[in-house]
């Protein structure tokens, strides 16, 4: 997952330190994974639900670059449970271009 600066700021807020829980690849900051899962999903659940980062909000709904559109996640078991409002691809496209402006910043 993808994250933004105040992503990373909202979830050190809550006493995390940044490199225990994000990775740098290529300049995109992303949620570091443990065993296949996020860092801060405990098998059962987010340990930060309330404090998750946005694009944890909007999924199952991702971002495809190839295809500039927004997607439903095939890997999510659940995935035929959703659609794509046009308020989330809204959103969605708003997250990707405050992600990539904040990458070229850094």
């Amino acid at each position: 997952m993808l994250l933004s600066n105040a992503d990373i700021k909202r979830i050190e807020n809550l006493g995390f330190s940044r490199d225990s829980f994000v990775d740098d690849v290529e300049g995109w900051l992303q949620l570091k994974n443990q065993n296949g899962h996020c860092v801060f999903h405990d098998g059962m659940k987010c340990l930060i639900y309330a404090h998750r980062p946005e694009g944890c909000t909007l999924y199952p709904v991702i971002y495809n670059m190839d295809n500039d559109c927004a997607i439903i996640d095939e890997d999510c078991p659940y995935g035929s449970h959703f659609s794509i409002s046009p308020a989330v691809r809204k959103q969605l496209f708003s997250l990707v271009s405050k992600i990539e402006s904040e990458r070229l910043q850094s």
